[in-house]
């Protein structure tokens, strides 16, 4: 029976009271989970529903009913029902990228661990398709809300370290990628938490559907007979298919999953959709997508340089892409993302370390004479939007005497 308080008006009204998880809302105050013994381990306390993605992970779990208490937390039934709208387009597209809450070195090691955390549950959630068992979404909403908090301290972090992977885990770090490239893209639009979450969550999944395609496809060095590639293109409905059967999972990620291979021209697949047929959250991804893939690493081919990557995207532009996404894609991203080697107009060279609220003005390490062709004995950091000084051009990290990733790791992840 719920609990209950005598008020002094000689009213009575009830303090504790059952309520269903989809009405739960943030503010509301949990007195019991109510569960029972098949509904998995509840490790969250009672408390303050504090974020939207604690009422996922519950859903997740199976809870359908909680108990709160009115007196400590929000009442549902005085709360306003929010009604979280589709997902679209945000208006107002043109605008800067925004500016990093913590530096690029204090968040660094708290990413590096949600991104390797990330790509264990990946491997985990491909090897439980594998042996015919159904993920868990739990654990991606975890996950994914820890993604988000690093984007929103510090949104180059995660992108870089995307950019740093084995051509060997390919499948594995570029659903993580994607996921980063989609959390940053739903950071640049300040879309609220929960939407962020849930294309997020489809990022992390939408490849999932290749723990079916046979690994003598998935990894084949050269280019896929027709066959093949007939099989391979599979994987998106069997990624639709798996997600079917996860509890808790939501439309906007299946969608995701199904569609982020479908091009704004009609000529993508499984259903060869076009223009506005495709949800905002399957173009988003479309983009991320293709991309990661870009700038990858793999068996049968070198990754692009990040510019050259973006270059493809702009060129896709009103053809592969929405024009509109695209851009603001590579305004997401900006023009000389952390990592990017560049040439000043001074004539000496280095590399970004950090953004700024200028996208045309980082912060450059500058290793390198172009005029006299020699390194610099000490790297100098130099901060763009705090001199009159501009990027001229941008540089190749073998002019260092470093490989890419061994610039990336020396001068910004050591």
């Amino acid at each position: 029976m719920p609990a209950w308080k005598y008020a002094s008006q000689g009213q009575f009204f009830f303090m504790i009271k059952k309520v269903r998880v989809d009405d739960l809302q943030v503010g509301v105050y949990v007195h019991d989970y109510n569960c029972t013994g098949d509904t998995g381990n509840i490790y969250i306390d009672p408390g303050f529903i504090k974020r939207e993605s604690t009422i996922k992970i519950l859903k997740t779990w199976g809870v359908k009913e909680v108990f709160i208490d009115t007196e400590r937390g929000l009442d549902i039934d005085k709360v306003q029902t929010i009604v979280r709208p589709r997902v679209t387009a945000p208006s107002g597209l043109e605008r800067n990228r925004l500016r990093p809450k913590v530096s690029f070195k204090m968040e660094r090691q708290s990413a590096l661990q949600v991104s390797q955390e990330a790509m264990q549950a990946v491997k985990q959630a491909y090897q439980e398709v594998i042996d015919g068992k159904v993920p868990e979404a739990g654990q991606f909403y975890r996950i994914a809300e820890r993604m988000h908090d690093s984007i929103h301290r510090n949104s180059d972090v995660l992108s870089l370290l995307s950019r740093i992977r084995k051509k060997d885990t390919y499948t594995l770090q570029h659903s993580v990628s994607v996921c980063s490239y989609v959390l940053n893209m739903c950071h640049y639009y300040e879309m609220p938490e929960g939407q962020s979450l849930d294309l997020a969550v489809g990022a992390l999944f939408h490849d999932i559907g290749k723990a079916a395609v046979p690994l003598a496809i998935l990894n084949k060095p050269g280019k896929l007979t027709p066959e093949e590639a007939v099989i391979m293109k599979q994987h998106a409905e069997y990624s639709n298919d798996i997600l079917a059967k996860v509890k808790g999972i939501p439309d906007e990620c299946r969608d995701v999953a199904l569609h982020h291979h479908e091009r704004y021209n009609g000529t993508g697949y499984p259903h060869g959709l076009a223009r506005e047929e495709i949800s905002f959250a399957a173009q988003l991804a479309s983009v991320c997508d293709v991309f990661d893939a870009l700038i990858s690493e793999r068996v049968y081919k070198p990754g692009m340089e990040t510019v050259m990557g973006l270059r493809v995207i702009y060129e896709g532009s009103g053809e592969h892409f929405d024009k509109a996404l695209a851009y603001d894609f590579i305004r997401c991203i900006g023009m000389y993302p952390v990592g990017t080697c560049v040439v000043l107009d001074d004539g000496r060279s280095g590399v970004v370390v950090e953004s700024t609220e200028d996208m045309k003005r980082p912060i450059v390490q500058v290793l390198y004479d172009e005029k006299k062709k020699e390194r610099l004995q000490r790297p100098l950091t130099i901060d763009l939007s705090k001199t009159t000084g501009t990027i001229a051009s941008y540089s190749d990290a073998n002019k260092f005497g470093f490989t890419h990733e061994q610039l990336l790791r020396k001068f910004l992840l050591a």
